[in-house]
């Protein structure tokens, strides 16, 4: 009986080994699972459903289809960073409006009381302004500075999932033709307010998608591990920045949509990803969206994310993003006028995406990672819209200028 049974083992391991063989990563990067990715596909589907339907009160786990709490209070506050070197405490507010006026600001929060921040406003007619320590991001609180303030920077929840401060006042560079740089007395005195639901991706993402993205990669003990030992939490809320911009004394009407998020975690190594390509926007239709593709080789090489307002402000998940990214900017040089598709809510989008305005930022002591923000005009399905799109490429060359705010 035993010979049978180890007969019958040996044979479909054969098998599944020669008739579903695993493909050669894409560019040696890019995991593809094969024929015997939706065997693989449907077990970890089945598998996060059981997950999120067995959740029970006082379970620790998080992630993968499980929420962190339900205490939006809990959520929006200042996170103890703990023990771990590498572990964050991150908000970041970007989008643009119709009339080309585009915000990008943020503040990740790091051990040893360093923030990482960018701060990028672009204002039409005018031009974009940038942060003097750019590209460096890394920029030390002083001792009277808690949470997520620094440097001019201020960033604080007000009321939970509603209203958060935006604030910066100090010097802000231009570039001009001919890379003349200008610089300039800025104030921005805002309030970021919201009446949407939040996305938790902790649990609100797609299973079937999340699912996909698993099913690309070599599973084995190391890989499960890895893909707990990575997890953030991450949730975001589309709004409005609405307030007052001055430049140098003149001041200005400031409203721009924004896609709001905050991460936390334990673990956030710029070395370990690859590169990603994110895009938030809105549409005079009133559609609101965030999705992208997020490549970490050896946890998700191809990760499909996001979801979407529609019309009427309801959230729904991504369901799939036709994006082959290896097409789109690999070299290291991003795509300036591009097209690709989503489906969300069982409709598919057709999306064209125009950048009108770039700037740049380097994360980590030693610029492990490089950021472009992209200040765009979106098509989709026909409908003008706005919003900014996110690229970012693992940098092995090392900070070059060694820039702090000490």
């Amino acid at each position: 009986m035993l010979q049978i049974i180890a007969f019958i083992f040996i044979t479909g391991l054969l098998i599944w080994k020669i008739f579903f063989p695993v493909p050669k990563p894409i560019l040696g990067i890019y995991s593809r699972s094969g024929k015997r990715g939706i065997f693989k596909q449907w077990f970890m589907y089945l598998l996060l459903k059981w997950r999120k339907r067995s959740a029970g009160a006082g379970k620790k786990e998080v992630g993968y289809g499980l929420k962190m709490t339900e205490d939006i209070n809990k959520l929006e506050c200042v996170k103890e960073l703990g023990p771990s070197p590498l572990a964050v405490d991150a908000v970041l507010f970007s989008g643009g409006a119709d009339d080309g006026t585009y915000l990008v600001i943020s503040a990740a929060r790091r051990a040893d009381n360093i923030l990482q921040c960018i701060v990028m406003i672009l204002v039409p007619g005018v031009g974009l302004f940038e942060h003097t320590q750019h590209p460096d991001t890394t920029m030390y609180q002083k001792e009277h500075e808690n949470g997520w303030v620094v440097n001019g920077i201020h960033l604080e929840p007000l009321e939970a999932m509603k209203k958060w401060k935006v604030q910066f006042e100090g010097e802000m560079m231009m570039k001009n033709e001919g890379s003349i740089i200008t610089l300039h007395k800025v104030k921005l005195d805002a309030v970021y307010t919201s009446d949407l639901d939040y996305f938790d991706f902790d649990s609100d993402m797609e299973p079937w998608t999340v699912a996909r993205a698993m099913s690309r990669e070599p599973w084995s003990r190391e890989y499960f591990e890895k893909l707990k030992d990575a997890h953030q939490s991450h949730y975001e809320q589309f709004g409005d920045v609405l307030g007052k911009l001055s430049i140098d004394g003149t001041e200005r009407d400031f409203k721009v949509n924004v896609m709001r998020d905050h991460t936390h975690g334990s673990t956030r190594d710029w070395t370990l990803m690859h590169r990603y390509c994110l895009h938030n926007f809105t549409c005079r239709n009133g559609i609101r969206g965030f999705l992208g593709i997020v490549s970490q080789p050896g946890i998700f090489s191809f990760l499909e994310l996001g979801y979407i307002y529609n019309r009427q402000g309801k959230k729904q998940p991504i369901q799939e993003v036709d994006f082959p990214i290896w097409d789109f900017g690999e070299n290291g040089s991003d795509s300036d006028d591009y097209g690709f598709k989503f489906k969300a809510g069982d409709k598919w989008y057709h999306v064209h995406v125009d950048v009108q305005r770039k700037g740049e930022a380097m994360f980590g002591l030693e610029w492990e990672a490089r950021v472009v923000e992209r200040f765009c005009r979106y098509t989709i399905n026909g409908v003008d819209g706005w919003g900014v799109s996110e690229w970012e490429y693992r940098h092995k060359e090392g900070n070059k200028n060694k820039i702090s705010s000490i």
